[in-house]
């Protein structure tokens, strides 16, 4: 080998003699180790402090090769691909906050130290190691992928690298080991901590159970986008209620499909993919939250006050709504992305390991909060049409006012009516699969009531197109325009808003 060529680093508990190239008083770090500039074996003996002896004795080199090339090499070797990753404990941003010795007792808090492990590109031989000296830069991958995990820690004098295929190399006395299934981070103090896994958190789903739950949400796909075409195309179900039903459908579509490809087809999910998938199916429960409101705002405000907006007033108010449906996922995605978290939604997971479950950080809480945020929402609804029914009663008996209960518009108070009772189905179902959804990942279990749950949820785009269009005044509209615009002959039993008096609802 070239006396200017690679170090090589040998760990031989065998020999009685050690060949050292510098002074080392107690284990070697990761410093000590690569600021050695002549290319000589580095070995550390098992029992006793390492010293300093002459390079020229002839029993030295007869106990001990020259260099890693007289050894053998490893048959595993690692290799640095586009899959590579070095596995981080805790979000960026965040280090170690250790309060007890197991790791899955161990928790993350926000630090300011930088995470900066060694890496290094190396060519494995027998209790040798040939160091390469290519600078190497990994991207992470966040969390711990273990049950239970031995620990090592820099402060004991425990030495560990990382190699160019994203594998965890540890040095002890007498050999190394390469492990694939760890994570490394470090703690307030500075100190560098690995763990490494006893058993391996695994899916309890089968791939069969997976392609199941994908071909449901497949089959709820072109429910959402028949919803989402008639609401945008027929011109009485295009108001402010229907373009923002056509886009939540829209949202849930395109999360569902991508989902259900990725798993379909065994697709890499870290990165953009994940990302765009828990944005789609952020903005379909925000969405969801801008109809409650949408509702909220009718039977309070503007029934009340015979408030009749323009086209344009409806498209600004249409347009806030797509600033909220869009803007709070963008930004829960993005801290997803700054915190270097998976942006796969919990769909197919268990949380195991605290790790995952902080994976999810920015999917099931935020959706946690709107979904009780739009029960309020309903809820007070509900009190806004007792509210307004109350007034109309008093009005008809006493007959008071008549001429503001002449400008009430009682033809879009039962089409809002009609809406709400329609929302609030939906979010019983929501809630339901929500919580079903909820078991399923914080469940450690096997069950196949498990797998059930994620079939309702898998099912939600058939929900939807059951509730919104298999009604009766929509059903009429639909078969109209399906038979020519208008020459089906609709029946008086056919709609469920029955003819109203001229004088309350002028036209």
């Amino acid at each position: 080998m070239d006396i200017d060529g690679p170090k090589n680093i040998s760990t031989d508990a065998t020999s009685t003699t050690k060949q050292v190239s510098a002074s080392i008083s107690t284990s070697p770090t990761w410093g000590q180790i690569m600021d050695i500039d002549d290319p000589k074996n580095i070995s550390i003996d098992a029992t006793s402090t390492p010293k300093q002896v002459p390079t020229s004795t002839s029993t030295s080199k007869k106990q001990q090769p020259v260099d890693c090339s007289q050894r053998e090499k490893s048959r595993i070797q690692p290799i640095f691909s586009s899959t590579s990753r070095l596995r981080k404990c805790c979000p960026l941003g965040e280090n170690l906050d250790i309060y007890r010795e197991n790791q899955s007792d161990s928790m993350c808090d926000n630090g300011i130290l930088n995470f900066e492990p060694p890496i290094i590109s190396a060519v494995l031989f027998d209790n040798c190691i040939e160091d390469l000296e290519i600078n190497m830069v990994l991207p992470y991958d966040i969390g711990n992928p273990c049950n239970f995990s031995l620990q090592y820690a820099s402060e004991e004098g425990d030495v560990f690298f990382i190699l160019q295929d994203g594998s965890l190399l540890i040095l002890d006395n007498e050999s190394y080991t390469v492990e694939q299934n760890y994570c490394l981070d470090v703690d307030k103090s500075g100190h560098l901590f690995a763990f490494t896994c006893i058993t391996q958190v695994e899916e309890h789903i089968a791939f069969a159970k997976v392609v199941t739950v994908a071909v449901l949400m497949l089959i709820s796909m072109p429910a959402l986008l028949l919803v989402s075409y008639l609401h945008i195309s027929l011109r009485l179900l295009r108001n402010l209620h229907g373009l923002s039903l056509s886009l939540m459908s829209l949202c849930l579509a395109s999360g569902y499909f991508v989902h259900s490809v990725v798993h379909i087809y065994g697709i890499p999910s870290m990165g953009f993919i994940g990302y765009v998938i828990q944005f789609c199916i952020l903005s379909y429960f925000f969405w969801y939250l801008c109809i409650c409101c949408n509702v909220l705002l009718n039977i309070w405000y503007k029934l009340p006050c015979c408030i009749q907006l323009s086209k344009t007033w409806t498209m600004v108010n249409f347009g806030c709504y797509c600033f909220v449906s869009f803007t709070g996922p963008s930004v829960l995605v993005f801290l997803t992305v700054q915190k270097g978290l998976p942006g796969m939604p919990s769909y197919f997971l268990q949380g195991l390991s605290e790790s995952i479950r902080e994976s999810q950080r920015y999917f099931i809480p935020p959706v946690s909060t709107i979904l009780f945020i739009s029960f309020l929402v309903n809820i007070i609804s509900f009190f806004g049409f007792q509210r307004i029914d109350g007034y109309l009663r008093a009005e008809k008996e006493d007959n008071v006012n008549s001429s503001r209960t002449a400008m009430f518009d009682q033809q879009k108070y039962e089409e809002v009516k009609k809406d709400a009772k329609c929302i609030s189905l939906l979010g019983i179902i929501m809630i339901i699969s929500w919580l079903l959804e909820m078991v399923t990942f914080y469940s450690s279990s096997d069950s196949i009531y498990l797998f059930l749950c994620d079939m309702v949820n898998g099912l939600q785009g058939v929900w939807v197109l059951l509730i919104f269009l298999v009604v009766r005044r929509r059903r009429t509209i639909i078969l109209r325009w399906w038979y020519d615009r208008g020459s089906h002959t609709i029946h008086a039993v056919d709609t469920e808003l029955q003819v109203v008096n001229k004088n309350t609802n002028p036209t």
